[in-house]
């Protein structure tokens, strides 16, 4: 779920000037007119509790027009606004003759909405680019650590395999070669914005590319971790409703949550990160185990390097505010076992139980002052390098 393609720029001790009102520019007006004429009440209640503006950290979004209490309702759009699988095989009926998910199907209608000029009230407001890591050039990859490099290349392998299944779609139905940079934008926009709205099709699969709708309005909230809201469809009122449970002062930016994402993961999917995210996570695979722990200190113990490929495989090795994960913890426990307890046949590394004082005691003897050093000096390296970057921009 998400709505927005910003990049968020993190200048330490930057000025925040005031937020400036957008709402007269011709996109918006035009927008709230054809929502308006569609069954959204955007003279009234619907609009005047929030209005578009440009904020300093973080580009477009929406700013409280007044104090918001607790549970307030904060916008809600009509179901005959919302672009859902049903309306768009309604506009679109030779699409029941293929299998698709509910995003191609609604990337389906971006693409041709834009190239016939329907839709142009809402289209006007998507954004122009995105800066997903799907996006990379592949000499930016290429510098990029491994880690991400591998979710990049993955990324861009998944979308490049829906191109090309949605291009025979596109060709046997209209003719023109539809290109990969088109394709990737309505993708994008798609994969960015959707809301979570639950198909009709009561046979159609759960899944990430199902059970989700285009909002036109809503989309322009952004993300903060730290905010806490109800949104979701209400078949009484054939409304899509956000409330926050938190107290908004006016002329304070609303926010919505896109979900407990970390920072890798609002970069692949949404192109930017925030600030002092409470789900970031630093994976991390069996190679810095063996840099911890050099590999002919293991070989005395000749299946305890095997046991660790076995644990590794299963993934979850990630280091977090809360601690090590669970399978990162018995990793580092197979570093410290009896070697009586690893030479049992058919033993399994998840039938260690993990010992934190021990799981501390072992991190911290295996790593020198030195890293830690190194690692605060790579940290200010970034931070000037960053500073840098935006000075020249």
């Amino acid at each position: 779920m998400g709505r927005t393609s910003r990049i968020r720029k993190l200048r330490v001790g930057s000025q925040h000037f005031r937020p400036l009102v957008i709402d007269s520019n011709p996109e918006f007006v035009e927008l709230c007119k054809w929502m308006s004429a569609n069954g959204w009440n955007g003279a009234s209640k619907d609009c005047l509790k929030t209005k578009p503006a440009v904020f300093s950290d973080t580009g477009r979004g929406l700013m409280a027009m007044s104090n918001l209490a607790p549970n307030s309702l904060i916008v809600r759009i009509p179901k005959n606004l919302l672009i859902t699988k049903e309306k768009v095989i309604l506009q679109i009926p030779a699409l029941k003759n293929f299998k698709m998910t509910t995003a191609e199907c609604l990337t389906f209608f971006i693409l041709i909405s834009k190239i016939n000029g329907l839709y142009s009230s809402y289209l006007s407001t998507l954004p122009k680019s995105f800066s997903v890591g799907g996006l990379c050039e592949s000499q930016e990859v290429a510098v990029l650590p491994k880690v991400l490099q591998d979710k990049i290349l993955c990324n861009q392998s998944y979308v490049l395999e829906k191109y090309q299944n949605l291009v025979v779609i596109w060709e046997n139905l209209f003719g023109p070669t539809l290109t990969l940079e088109c394709f990737q934008w309505a993708w994008y926009c798609v994969n960015t914005r959707a809301v979570f709205y639950q198909d009709s099709d009561i046979f159609n699969m759960d899944g990430l590319e199902n059970n989700m709708a285009l909002a036109p309005y809503l989309d322009m909230f952004n993300h903060d971790p730290h905010v806490v809201v109800k949104a979701g469809f209400n078949k009484n009122s054939q409304y899509y409703e956000i409330r926050s449970s938190q107290k908004i002062k006016k002329h304070q930016q609303v926010f919505i949550n896109y979900g407990p994402h970390d920072n890798q993961k609002l970069f692949l999917e949404y192109g930017f990160i925030t600030p002092k995210n409470p789900h970031n996570v630093v994976e991390f695979g069996i190679n810095l185990l063996f840099d911890l722990f050099p590999v002919n200190s293991l070989c005395f113990v000749p299946n305890r390097i095997a046991l660790l490929k076995q644990l590794c495989k299963n993934g979850n090795l990630f280091y977090s505010e809360e601690g090590f994960s669970w399978n990162a913890q018995i990793a580092l426990m197979l570093l410290s076992c009896e070697d009586s307890q690893l030479s049992r046949k058919g033993f399994s590394p998840l039938e260690i139980i993990p010992d934190k004082d021990q799981i501390k005691l072992l991190v911290s003897s295996s790593t020198t002052s030195s890293f830690w050093v190194a690692k605060s000096l790579v940290k200010d390296i970034l931070n000037v390098l960053n500073a840098c970057v935006l000075d020249a921009e």
